[in-house]
């Protein structure tokens, strides 16, 4: 959330996440201010940290900050390094999460950990996506192009669809797929945790809920025919999606032949848009699994996850800082 007073942005996530945990908003507000270094390859971070989740900006530097990440995006090598830069902090955040769970389950001490606070400052600086996308400036372009603002408005938001699956619909046809394995622990162990968001544990979580709810499913559809039939709907809805937003993309290059700034700016659109789809997408899974791993490692040095920051999670690699937030 936004708040201007005095010449100050401050962007509160403590009143965004007003139920999450500190170090929930805690990513919010450290991937803010690595936002420059990943975005536009300025080390200054940006603004100042008032406390975990609340950020502090001097509006003119704020302002221009938006301005130049706005007028990089909208140019295909701007777009693109932010794809790379996406795709490269995913698999890294990956790697490093799927070490701490065996190391979780092996018993070792967890050194990943500290690996993760620049990663995810990597991850979570893209969250800015959200609110950075040049759909003005793209608007505008393509009302040139096309002739017609409604044309363009629709190419727009045709480009919005995600490339990867959205992960509430994945999630249910996850659990579509349950209903015929009945591995209700896999379901559970896998994706449980993304059904709700937040550090706390989701009712999926737990293998008997799972099996509640592929019943209830079941009920509700009609049985096995049922929920196939719910399966071929989304995956037919999704894929017409995505033919649209291909045969748009491709009009839209179309009428750009010939004038190469008009080329550029087009692929560029044809780039960002789906990516910030699709780092609402993975990055929503990510975290959920960063929580999930946050808390049981939390649980497993016997303290309060709901009170650490990110820094004082890395320190439990170390044995560091154990005894704050002790009493879980």
């Amino acid at each position: 959330m936004e708040l201007r007073w005095r010449g100050v942005v401050t962007a509160d996530y403590e009143m965004e996440l007003d139920h999450g945990a500190l170090v929930e908003r805690d990513l919010y507000g450290r991937g803010l201010r690595a936002a420059p270094c990943v975005l536009l390859d300025d080390p200054r971070p940006l603004g100042r940290t008032r406390r975990p989740g609340v950020v502090d900006i001097d509006v003119e530097v704020y302002e221009t900050f938006c301005e130049r990440v706005r007028e990089r995006l909208l140019t295909l090598q701007g777009a693109m390094h932010a794809a790379t830069v996406f795709r490269d902090a995913c698999a890294q955040v990956c790697s490093v999460l799927e070490q701490l769970e065996r190391r979780l389950a092996d018993g070792t001490p967890p050194v990943e950990l500290a690996q993760l606070p620049a990663l995810l400052d990597r991850l979570m600086a893209l969250h800015t996506l959200n609110w950075l996308l040049p759909d003005r400036e793209a608007v505008e372009h393509l009302t040139v192009l096309f002739g017609d603002e409604q044309a363009a408005r629709r190419c727009a938001l045709a480009q919005m669809v995600p490339i990867v699956p959205a992960h509430l619909l994945d999630l249910h046809q996850r659990l579509i797929t349950t209903a015929d394995t009945g591995n209700f622990t896999g379901f559970a162990r896998a994706v449980g945790h993304l059904q709700a968001p937040g550090l706390a544990p989701a009712a999926w979580e737990d293998p008997a809920a799972v099996a509640v709810s592929v019943d209830t499913l079941r009920k509700r559809v009609g049985g096995s025919e049922g929920l196939a039939e719910q399966d071929d709907r989304i995956r037919r809805g999704r894929d017409r999606a995505v033919q649209q937003r291909v045969d748009l993309y491709a009009a839209a290059l179309l009428a750009s032949s010939g004038d190469a700034s008009a080329w550029d700016r087009t692929q560029a659109i044809g780039v960002l848009f789906p990516l910030a789809a699709d780092e609402e997408e993975e990055r929503r899974r990510l975290q959920g699994w960063v929580l999930r791993v946050l808390r049981e490692t939390a649980a497993r040095h016997h303290v309060d996850a709901q009170t650490l920051t990110l820094d004082d999670f890395a320190a439990l690699a170390s044995g560091r800082g154990a005894e704050r937030g002790r009493g879980c």
